[in-house]
């Protein structure tokens, strides 16, 4: 018999072990999520060929040769070639940089980028967070123009690497503890090992590689954990410089950014570029503020707005109402596919993030231009969507990403056989149990255990991201005062819960059935308006208190 799911078609997961008092919950999660205490960062040479990377950079600066860097158009890759432009003028070096244009030059390493590298006479090559699948590309470098490669990368490795001089990729450094780092957190790792063991550390890279690492969704866990609370503590105590510029530019008054904020407010502005214009208006914000940081902001506010607009354009094509109906997921199919000419190359990431998130179940929206189509595809946590793009790579022209996040491009005429081929691969490999949105609830609470300073002991949980999310909570049987409907078109649910402040995120449309009493799913944060300091309930979501018990499953139980 199929589980009642709540109000916004969730599946809720509990502990099996029920309230916990808040005096002891911060242990349990600590130890629960297993982030452990901070862990030093591996030396340099876990990678096996950083040595050889660092002596041929160093040869390059001796001789003056003329040095080449290739980046990515996102914010990992973007942070990590700015460490790497920051390191070499720190020693008077200035390389010729080229971040590719996203739609002009697609994704990676290609011909044209190499052959302007040759013409403009470089002998080195670094590439940041990309690279990895250039072989015919880094092969054409050394054979043609007699340009060294070295590749700095973290994607999914095909079976044929490419001929470079040194590869610095944590997939080849068998001694790397897991989880691996970001794009940004291997070229941090380059210039350690560059700038030597007396080192002690740039407070603006330690910024960057963390922006990068939090901007990539990689897990927030091990060495990444630890390069994120350094690079946290770095960028609130710069005072001046463009990045401080920068992150007072989002902060909320004089408090201290946390990863939130870096997810939500730092690492989209950086993308936006990307997305909407040119990833080097990011570049140079980054290294030199000036203009160029309010055009990030600018670009953002577009982005924000084409994404409201195409998103509406990817429920039409795949017959969903523009407002969240739970009971069309019943009805959908294993993985949401969708391709229009209408859909720019740079928003298609956000589109399939959305309806992942919204849907629970992979999404895959392509981008169609002159009988191609460049596609970004989501995940969940039961299916990696970068081996089943393996699994279709007949079909494909390129292909390439992360477990939950990936991209790739072909020819229109494999739209429908791959469309058919990659559903079918999806349903093979998940249980339909795993294809219906599901919120991890982490304890039960009493609206008698919140409190400034519970609020306050949570914060031992961050830094806050993927493998390291935002604890939910849930209040049982709860009564919400003063509902109402906020924002833009009422888009926000707001009231008190036990005297707490209460927003809950697109969810004003259920404001009436907040009458009711209600069992709640929510993060807890501290209000900060006027000066005083307060708790405040963000609501995820919530069901009526008598359907409760049958959206919720334990934590391994089964739908």
């Amino acid at each position: 018999m199929p589980h009642t799911l709540s109000l916004t078609g969730k599946r809720w997961i509990i502990p099996q072990t029920e309230h916990v008092s808040s005096h002891a919950l911060i242990a349990t999660l600590l130890a629960h999520r297993n982030v452990g205490n901070a862990t030093e960062l591996p030396a340099p040479s876990v990678y096996p060929d950083m040595e050889r990377a660092v002596a041929r950079i160093r040869l390059a600066m001796e001789r003056g040769e003329t040095i080449g860097i290739f980046g990515d158009y996102d914010c990992d890759g973007i942070t990590g070639v700015a460490q790497l432009v920051r390191f070499f003028r720190r020693h008077s070096v200035h390389p010729h940089v080229i971040l590719p244009h996203r739609v002009h030059d697609g994704y990676g390493l290609r011909r044209h980028a190499v052959e302007a590298f040759g013409v403009h006479g470089i002998t080195l090559l670094i590439t940041v967070d990309t690279g990895i699948t250039a072989v015919a590309e880094i092969g054409e470098a050394k054979k043609k123009w007699g340009i060294d490669v070295i590749i700095t990368d973290h994607h999914h490795l095909q079976e044929e690497l490419p001929p470079a001089f040194a590869i610095l990729h944590p997939l080849l450094a068998p001694a790397f503890p897991p989880p691996h780092p970001s794009g940004a957190g291997v070229a941090h790792s380059l210039i350690r090992g560059l700038e030597g063991k007396r080192w002690e550390g740039d407070a603006t890279d330690h910024a960057l590689a963390m922006i990068g690492t939090i901007g990539d969704l990689v897990e927030l866990k091990g060495t990444n954990r630890t390069l994120v609370q350094r690079g946290l503590a770095a960028l609130n105590e710069l005072t001046s410089g463009p990045l401080a510029l920068f992150a007072d530019s989002v902060r909320s008054g004089k408090n201290a950014l946390t990863s939130t904020d870096i997810a939500f407010r730092l690492a989209p502005r950086i993308n936006a570029a990307g997305r909407m214009e040119d990833p080097s208006i990011a570049l140079t914000a980054l290294l030199e503020g000036g203009e160029a940081l309010k055009e990030l902001s600018s670009l953002n506010t577009l982005r924000q707005e084409s994404t409201v607009k195409l998103l509406e354009e990817s429920y039409r094509l795949l017959g969903l109402p523009e407002q969240f109906d739970p009971s069309v997921l019943a009805t959908l199919p294993p993985l949401l596919f969708s391709a229009s000419p209408a859909f720019p190359e740079g928003i298609i990431g956000l589109i399939a993030g959305r309806l992942t998130e919204m849907y629970g179940r992979p999404s895959f929206v392509a981008s169609v231009s002159n009988g191609e189509c460049t596609a970004s595809l989501r995940s969940v946590r039961a299916y990696h969507i970068t081996q089943g793009l393996e699994r279709v790579s007949d079909l494909l022209s390129t292909f390439g990403g992360h477990a939950q996040a990936a991209g790739c491009t072909f020819a229109l005429k494999n739209l429908e056989e791959l469309k058919h081929r990659l559903t079918e691969d999806v349903a093979a490999h998940v249980n339909p149990v795993d294809l219906r949105p599901a919120l991890e609830i982490d304890a039960i609470l009493s609206p008698n255990d919140i409190s400034l300073s519970f609020c306050e002991q949570l914060r031992h949980l961050e830094p806050f991201g993927q493998g390291n999310p935002e604890p939910f909570f849930l209040l049982k049987n709860i009564r919400l005062e003063q509902p109402r409907r906020v924002g833009k078109e009422g888009a926000h649910l707001q009231g008190r819960i036990a005297g707490f402040k209460v927003i809950g995120f697109r969810l004003g449309h259920l404001a009436e059935e907040a009458t009711h009493p209600l069992d709640v799913i929510c993060k807890l944060s501290i209000d900060t308006w006027n000066g005083n300091r307060a708790p405040q309930l963000i609501v995820e979501d919530v069901c009526t208190a008598r359907r409760a018990e049958r959206a919720i499953i334990a934590r391994h139980g089964t739908a």
